[in-house]
């Protein structure tokens, strides 16, 4: 089928760490700091809900990763706008491990790199994906100052609720391969 992919730049950003947030849309339990304690990612309220996603932020905490999760969620949704009415999707907000010097450019390399090679995965199934290069005011590590992030939303859609999220998990395990591949990590460890 296909991968729609874009990318956008976020003007306002965040702050992080952030408090969990509950509304009609949302159920996130806020940002925890999991870097280097992969025990403590195994934990994370929305690794329950996928297999994938965490595997996914297990290997995000090693202690040798390049790159550590600002958060994530996980939803579904019924849209009678879509060709394939079931989506369940989320978002992955990364982080290079030197987070001070990282440069919009790197990350926006490095999400042209995981959309091309997403898109070579994406065979039979219907995945939409979009990266935004965000802003975040870092308040961890006696860092207190603007740096970025990448925000990776993915939705996979299909014709039934059971599709869309047998497609999210394959969404989220070819995310994983493509995110921690020391090949395309190294895009943000260059400048230029």
């Amino acid at each position: 089928m296909a991968l729609e992919t874009d990318l956008e730049m976020d003007k306002e950003g965040m702050t992080v760490p952030y408090p969990p947030v509950f509304d009609d849309m949302r159920k996130n339990h806020g940002s925890v700091d999991v870097r280097g304690r992969p025990e403590l990612a195994s934990k994370i309220a929305e690794g329950s809900q996928s297999s994938a996603m965490k595997k996914l932020l297990i290997e995000l905490a090693q202690p040798d990763s390049k790159l550590f999760s600002v958060g994530c969620d996980l939803g579904t949704k019924l849209s009678t706008e879509e060709k394939l009415p079931h989506m369940a999707g989320g978002y992955l907000q990364i982080m290079h491990v030197t987070y001070a010097d990282r440069s919009p450019e790197g990350y926006a390399r490095y999400a042209a790199v995981i959309a091309e090679t997403l898109k070579v995965r994406s065979r039979n199934h219907q995945w939409r994906i979009d990266f935004v290069l965000t802003p975040v005011a870092f308040k961890l590590d006696g860092f207190s100052d603007m740096t970025g992030s990448l925000w990776i939303w993915f939705h996979a859609f299909a014709d039934s609720e059971e599709g869309a999220l047998g497609s999210r998990e394959t969404l989220i395990a070819e995310l994983r391969q493509a995110l921690t591949d020391d090949r395309n990590t190294l895009l943000l460890e260059t400048t230029g």
